[in-house]
């Protein structure tokens, strides 16, 4: 069953985008954030010739504030934005149906892609004669060459990470070591792992898989799985030359509580998805670390306790799904990826009588 999608598109006033790409941005309760994203795009010399903004946010404070924006803007790249139902997975989908690029770019609302982002993916798609490539990262280049947080330094002493990690890769303990021990390099690294704020795929791959329907809302782990998924049949890429600012805007996100719980079932499902028959060694550092993570809130809590309630919140929620884990782990099915959004969108122009777009869903 197709679902129809309302929103509105106008046209590039001077087209300039890279022909056949496309880019797609789930946005929920960032209108600020989308502005600025998007007036950085029009400023940059390399940007895909088609922009959709996927928009779960109830209300029309985004919508509005885009539109206002769009009809003094010199566009050089088609912008549509799509009235969806809230999710970050649903989003993402929503925008694989919406566009027609045989490259498709995901970026977060928070983030700005430096000069040459796009080109230095596509010319990585370009190289790939035998069409091997089915996903390409990009860099969120404040994360490179950092010190680890104490957090992470106790996590890897314990060893219930692994030291010598590359970062990109996927462990049987469900873990993927952080960026922050990687320095900035040039040309590409073959890596399990995308960050789901700077990634792309080949129009071909998404036309076989889907964001998975098992996370919901607020995803936490879903470009993990994403990435993993493809990864088992088409070579996923990391491009050291497409630099990405992510700048973790706070608007939007969960409560600590429904966070903690999330995480730990999240984790879980892939865990047991991509690693189903790991040693009893790794089981045992697995939930060791889902205890470390309880215990950090527990230490954090006591050290702050009138500003650490959100370290609390989030401990119940880790106790909460490890419970859940063990009494009724999480199972889902992948049904075949398939069509699921069509849109109807009114073309705006830039006559100075167009009225604000109109884009409720239906």
């Amino acid at each position: 069953m197709i679902t129809v999608l309302g929103g509105w598109r106008r046209d590039a006033r001077e087209p300039g985008g890279i022909a056949g790409c496309s880019l797609v941005v789930p946005t929920y309760r960032r209108p600020a954030e989308m502005v600025k994203l998007l007036e950085h795009l029009c400023g940059l010399p390399d940007v895909p010739a088609e922009v959709v903004v996927v928009d779960g946010t109830p209300g029309d404070e985004t919508d509005r504030a885009i539109a206002a924006w769009a009809r003094g803007a010199a566009l050089p790249f088609d912008l549509a934005v799509v009235r969806s139902p809230a999710g970050l997975t649903r989003q993402r989908n929503v925008g694989i149906d919406a566009t027609t690029g045989a490259l498709v770019f995901f970026l977060d609302d928070d983030c700005l892609p430096h000069p040459g982002y796009f080109a230095a993916i596509r010319a990585v798609y370009d190289a790939d004669a035998a069409g091997e490539v089915g996903a390409v990262c990009g860099t969120p280049i404040e994360e490179l060459d950092r010190p680890l947080s104490l957090r992470w330094r106790a996590r890897l002493a314990l060893r219930l990470a692994p030291r010598d990690g590359e970062p990109g890769r996927y462990y049987p303990t469900a873990t993927s070591v952080p960026r922050a021990l990687a320095r900035p390099f040039t040309g590409t690294r073959r890596v399990d792992v995308m960050p789901g704020c700077a990634m792309s795929f080949r129009r071909e791959v998404l036309e076989r898989h889907r964001f998975s329907g098992f996370f919901h809302g607020y995803a936490q782990g879903e470009d993990l799985e994403m990435s993993l998924r493809v990864g088992r049949d088409r070579v996923v890429l990391w491009c050291g030359d497409a630099h990405v600012t992510h700048e973790h805007a706070p608007g939007g996100r969960p409560a600590s509580a429904r966070k903690g719980r999330m995480e730990v079932r999240n984790r879980y499902f892939i865990w047991k998805r991509y690693s189903p028959r790991v040693p009893a060694r790794e089981r045992v550092r697995f939930w060791l670390d889902i205890a470390y993570v309880l215990a950090w809130d527990v230490a954090s809590f006591a050290r702050a306790p009138r500003a650490g309630g959100g370290h609390l919140a989030h401990a119940a929620g880790v106790v909460r799904g490890a419970v859940e884990c063990w009494v009724s782990p999480p199972r889902y099915d992948e049904p075949p990826a398939a069509r699921e959004y069509a849109t109807s969108l009114v073309r705006v122009s830039d006559a100075p009588s167009d009225a604000q777009p109109a884009s409720s869903a239906s």
